[in-house]
């Protein structure tokens, strides 16, 4: 998509012109300042087209963006959860590890109670 001069309409700022477009981010020019967006992602919450819409390639982008993002979303999950099978405590998950422990203990307690 030609992005060069592109009228876009943000939340805040109001009516902008794109002024130049490198890799994933778009500098837009507005009334009082000039601002860097990352895109696709801008156009899912802040700027629209000046006409209100989004145009059909910035949406079929955006789903992509959110595709690659799920997919490293989801391989740190995976990551995570091999980590803890093998008792590795990941920085951030330590409680989680924890009440795992606390609920096998539990579970133990309540067998050896009813024998």
């Amino acid at each position: 998509m030609v992005f060069d001069n592109l009228a876009v309409n943000h939340k805040t700022f109001g009516l902008g012109t794109v002024v130049s477009a490198q890799g994933k981010y778009i500098t837009v020019s507005f009334d009082k300042a000039k601002k860097t967006f990352v895109y696709p992602d801008a156009f899912e919450n802040f700027l629209t087209l000046a006409d209100g819409t989004v145009s059909e390639e910035i949406t079929h982008d955006l789903a992509l963006a959110k595709q690659a993002k799920q997919v490293i979303i989801d391989s740190k999950k995976e990551e995570n959860l091999r980590a803890m099978t093998r008792g590795i405590v990941i920085p951030g998950k330590e409680g989680a590890l924890r009440e795992n422990e606390d609920e096998e203990k539990s579970y133990k307690n309540s067998e050896t109670e009813e024998i």
